[in-house]
């Protein structure tokens, strides 16, 4: 991986065109019957519209989304989401893994991807206040299953807005909000940092493989 920069691209983005076509067309349609059949099926055409737009607005999220989800150089990993990015070193993490539930005392893997980092510090100074409350909202799934499988309790789901210090440092609104709530899966699930299966190009288990290979490379020339 020497001087190799590695681009994933999510999966989110795929047949964005296809949706927003659709969307089109289904909409073309729908304004067609709608001066030919209104009178007899409103109830009917609107529903059809509106799954229209749904479609047509569902392939303009996915354009929205960057074409670059992750970047891998020699000395940091890189993700970008469309309300902001955040960078890590590779030295700043202790481990890569699958996230796994104990539901109903049957072990299931989840479809993200856990980085354990050795100090919350090294992503708290990279992440913007956009994103750190966007992946708040993201991550709802997450603790709702640690509260189901009693790894948190209800008080502990509750979003924390707190000033949040950490080494001398004092952060406020969603990016404090964000670090309590990177404390509380750490405790459920054991890592600070979770990727979604969609923001990855490949199967989980492939991207486990080249993210800990990259790891690997790092800690091998830390020194050089």
């Amino acid at each position: 991986m020497h001087n190799k920069v590695i681009k994933i691209k999510p999966n989110s983005k795929r047949h964005s065109l296809f949706l927003i076509s659709l969307g089109i067309l289904l909409l073309g349609i729908s304004f067609t019957l709608n001066s030919w059949l209104w009178d007899d099926f409103k109830i009917q055409l609107t529903i059809i519209m509106f799954a229209s737009f749904v479609v047509l607005l569902v392939g303009i999220l996915k354009t929205l989304e960057p074409s670059c989800a992750y970047k891998l150089t020699p000395e940091q990993l890189t993700f970008y989401h469309r309300s902001g990015s955040w960078q890590i070193k590779w030295q700043d993490i202790v481990r890569i893994g699958n996230v796994k539930s104990n539901l109903q005392g049957q072990v299931v893997e989840l479809d993200f991807i856990g980085i354990k980092l050795n100090n919350i510090q090294a992503i708290a100074e990279s992440i913007s206040p956009r994103l750190a409350n966007r992946l708040i909202h993201e991550q709802k799934e997450l603790v709702a299953l640690a509260v189901s499988s009693k790894e948190l309790s209800q008080q502990q789901a509750i979003i924390d807005f707190a000033p949040y210090s950490l080494e001398n440092n004092t952060y406020k609104g969603p990016i404090a909000a964000w670090l309590y709530r990177s404390e509380q899966l750490v405790k459920a699930y054991g890592y600070h940092l979770y990727l979604p299966e969609d923001s990855f190009d490949r199967e989980v288990g492939d991207f486990i493989v080249l993210l800990n290979n990259c790891l690997e490379y790092s800690r091998q020339h830390a020194n050089d």
